[in-house]
C-alpha cells in the first residue's frame, strides 16, 4: 500500500482507539439505570448511596473492600467492556436493609448478579424478577420474606444459583421452576414450603446443589432424581418428604455429599445403593433403614463425616471399617447392632455406637461413646469408668452483682455490674 494511503488510515485508527479510551473512561451510567438505582435504594432500604458522584465511579460507598470475617458486603459494580457502562452486580450482605424486594431491578437490563444475604428485607418476591433478561445469581437468604415464589422466576433462562433459604416463604413450588434450564444451585432450606416436589424439577439436570431442608414437604423422594446426574451435593433433612430413598440414587456418580434425615412415614427401606460414588459426606439419619452395614462403605476412604443414627440397622460391624480411620466422626447411635466391637473402633473418640445390642466385654474405660450400647449394660457395669472419673482439684468461680455495684459477701467478692 502506498505511503500516502497508508499514513492518513494510521492516524484515523488511533484517533478511533484514543476517542474511544477517553469516553469509556469518562461516560457516566445511563440516565434509566440511574434513575433505576434510585427507586432499588428507595424499596431497600438504603440511605448511604451517594448520588452526587456516577455509581460507576467507585466512589463514595458504591464499592467497598469485602470484610474477610463476617462476609459484609456492599458494592454496586460495572460493566466496562463496554462504550457505556452498565450494572451487573448489586451485592448488599449484611447492609441491615429492612424494606422491600424492588422490582425495579428488572429496569438494570445487563444485571447478573443480585445479593441481598443476611437482611431484614420483608414482603414477597416481585414477579417482574421474571423478566430480567442477563441475571445468573439471585441470593436473599436469611431474610424475612413472605409469599410464594412467584412462577414467573421460572422464565430465567440465564439463572444458575437461587437461594431463598432462612426466610417465610410459602406455599407450593410452582411447576415453572422447571424451566430454569442453567440452574446448578436450588437452595430451598428454612422456609414453609408446602406441597410434592413438581414433576417438572425433572428438567434441571444441570443441578450441581440442590437443598430443601426444613420445610413441610409431603409426598415421597421423587424417582426422576436420578435425572441430576450433574449432582455433586443433595440435602434433604427434616423436609417433610417421605422414603424410601429411591434406589435409582445410584446414577448420581458425581455425588459428594449426600445428606437426608427425619424421613416421615413407617415403611422400613434397604440400605440406598452408593457403591462406586466417592462421597465425602454421608448423612442417612432417620431414615427407616432395616438392613445390614454395607460392606462397600469401608471402600469409601474419602469420608470424613459418617452418621447413620437412628435407623434399624443390625448385624456386626464391617470389617472393610477399619478402613475408615481418618473419618472425622462415625455416629451408629441408636440401632440395632450387634457382634463384639472391634478394638480401633474402642481407641477411637470420634465414634458413637450408644444404644445398640452389642456384645460385652468392653475395656473399663474406652474412648469412644458404648453408653446404653450392650443388653443390660447397666447391671455389666459397663460406664463404670464414668462414677470412677476424679475431677481436678483445682476450680474457678466469677461471681457477679447483676446490676449491681462490686460487693463481698460472706468473704465472696461479687463484681460490679452497675453499667
Amino acid at each position: 500500500m502506498p505511503a500516502a494511503l497508508l499514513f492518513p488510515r494510521l492516524l484515523f485508527a488511533s484517533f478511533i482507539n484514543f476517542f474511544l479510551a477517553n469516553f469509556a473512561f469518562t461516560a457516566t451510567l445511563p440516565g434509566a439505570e440511574l434513575k433505576a438505582l434510585r427507586d432499588i435504594a428507595k424499596a431497600l432500604g438504603k440511605t448511604d448511596w451517594n448520588f452526587s458522584v456516577d455509581p460507576c465511579s467507585g466512589e463514595s460507598g458504591w464499592v467497598l473492600p469485602e470484610n474477610e470475617i463476617i462476609k459484609f458486603k456492599n458494592n454496586v459494580t460495572c460493566s466496562t467492556d463496554a462504550i457505556l457502562p452498565h450494572v451487573v452486580h448489586i451485592e448488599l450482605k449484611g447492609q441491615n436493609l429492612n424494606g422491600t424486594l424492588p422490582p425495579a431491578l428488572v429496569s438494570l437490563p445487563y444485571l447478573r448478579t443480585i445479593d441481598l444475604t443476611r437482611n431484614y428485607l420483608s414482603g414477597p418476591i416481585p414477579p417482574e424478577w421474571g423478566s430480567m433478561q442477563r441475571i445468573e445469581s439471585i441470593s436473599l437468604l436469611g431474610n424475612r420474606l413472605t409469599g410464594s415464589i412467584p412462577k414467573q422466576i421460572g422464565n430465567l433462562r440465564t439463572l444458575k444459583i437461587f437461594t431463598v433459604e432462612f426466610n417465610k416463604l410459602s406455599g407450593t413450588l410452582p411447576p415453572e421452576l422447571g424451566k430454569l434450564a442453567s440452574i446448578e444451585n436450588l437452595f430451598l432450606s428454612s422456609n414453609n414450603f408446602t406441597g410434592e416436589l413438581p414433576a417438572s424439577f425433572a428438567k434441571l439436570t444441570s443441578l450441581k446443589d440442590f437443598r430443601i431442608s426444613d420445610n413441610r414437604f409431603t409426598g415421597r423422594i421423587p424417582k426422576f432424581i436420578q435425572n441430576w446426574t450433574n449432582l455433586e451435593k443433595l440435602v434433604i433433612q427434616a423436609s417433610g418428604l417421605m422414603g424410601p430413598i429411591p434406589s435409582n440414587i445410584s446414577a448420581l456418580a458425581k455425588l459428594k455429599e449426600l445428606r437426608i434425615s427425619d424421613l416421615n412415614g413407617t415403611d422400613q427401606a434397604k440400605f440406598p445403593p452408593l457403591t462406586g460414588i466417592e462421597l465425602i459426606t454421608l448423612i442417612l439419619r432417620s431414615c427407616n433403614i432395616a438392613d445390614e452395614l454395607p460392606e462397600y462403605l469401608g471402600q469409601m476412604t474419602s469420608l470424613t463425616a459418617l452418621d447413620l443414627s437412628f435407623n434399624k440397622l443390625s448385624g456386626a460391624i464391617p470389617k472393610s471399617f477399619s478402613n475408615l480411620v481418618a473419618v472425622d466422626y462415625i455416629y451408629l447411635t441408636g440401632n440395632l447392632l450387634t457382634g463384639i466391637i472391634p478394638d480401633w473402633i474402642l481407641q477411637n473418640g470420634n465414634i458413637d455406637l450408644s444404644y445398640n445390642n452389642f456384645t460385652p466385654p468392653a475395656p473399663s474405660c474406652p474412648q469412644t461413646n458404648l453408653f446404653a450400647s450392650y443388653p443390660r449394660s447397666n447391671e455389666l457395669g459397663i460406664v463404670s469408668c464414668l462414677r470412677s472419673s476424679k475431677c481436678e482439684k483445682k476450680r474457678y468461680y466469677l461471681h457477679i452483682n447483676c446490676g449491681g455495684e462490686k460487693v463481698t459477701v460472706n468473704k465472696t467478692a461479687y463484681e460490679d455490674d452497675s453499667d
